[in-house]
């Protein structure tokens, strides 16, 4: 049921890339911009890490900047990285190709559950991060926007739709999702800066998952199903989950009481 939700709300977010240029081009402008940075109406809605990079190369900081994240950054404090995997166009296109690797019989490679793996994919994240906003205050320009995948996918959508055409920066999405046959939800677990970076903003009184009862049946199913490859009855805090809802969806005990369930 969570799935069918979500699924929804992604949907969404991918036609509205298309559709928000679209609108643009018979001078309908409520709403406009990218995921860099979106305009709807007088609210100015802009992707956090974008203003901090922003603010890092320029060296100056002006308030109307940190306004304009107010609005994604509440949305991680009280639910969590809902944006990844509730939102992300990029992240629906991974679980698209999940399907079609699953309906052609590829077995995709995906890592199973390690405390100490998830430790390690969690200082790779970081230093990921770090690096790119070292060199992006060395260089003085925002580089970290260059590898921003649903920033690349709204900004050539609206180029393909404005001017009819795609620049090079598709060629970077397309290598993501041809590696995605090799290495599972490698973009998302252990590089996406974005990601990355809304997960400092994670709450421990936000939306989670968490086991509600003692014990439970033990069948596993939903750390065979996590797609970060966490324990979600242990880690629904862990700063990869990003609350999709899956191991709820699959949990079998669920059907009986609740067992596995998103709190605050």
């Amino acid at each position: 049921m969570i799935r069918r939700y979500r699924r929804i709300s992604q949907l969404i977010v991918f036609i509205s890339i298309f559709i928000i240029p679209l609108l643009n081009v018979f001078e309908i402008t409520f709403v406009k911009g990218t995921f860099y940075s979106l305009d709807i109406g007088d609210i100015a809605i802009a992707d956090p890490l974008s203003i901090f990079q922003a603010m890092i190369s320029s060296k100056s900081f002006l308030m109307v900047m940190l306004v304009s994240t107010i609005v994604p950054i509440m949305l991680m404090i009280l639910l969590g990285r809902v944006w990844c995997s509730w939102m992300c166009p990029y992240y629906l296109l991974t679980e698209f190709i999940e399907s079609i690797a699953k309906k052609f019989r590829i077995k995709l490679k995906k890592p199973t559950y390690s405390k100490t793996r998830n430790t390690k994919t969690n200082a790779t994240r970081f230093i990921t991060l770090l690096i790119g906003i070292t060199l992006t205050g060395i260089a003085g320009i925002p580089l970290l926007n260059l590898i921003s995948a649903p920033g690349l996918m709204s900004s050539q959508a609206l180029v393909l739709v404005k001017f009819h055409y795609i620049t090079f920066e598709a060629a970077f999405i397309i290598f993501l999702l041809f590696m995605e046959f090799f290495y599972y939800k490698f973009w998302c677990r252990y590089f996406c800066p974005q990601g990355t970076f809304l997960s400092l903003f994670r709450n421990k009184k936000g939306l989670r998952v968490e086991k509600v009862v003692e014990n439970c049946s033990n069948c596993y199913s939903c750390i065979r199903t996590c797609p970060m490859c966490i324990n979600p009855m242990e880690d629904g805090l862990n700063y990869l989950c990003h609350n999709c809802g899956n191991c709820i969806d699959v949990c079998p005990d669920n059907k009986k009481t609740d067992t596995l369930k998103f709190r605050f």
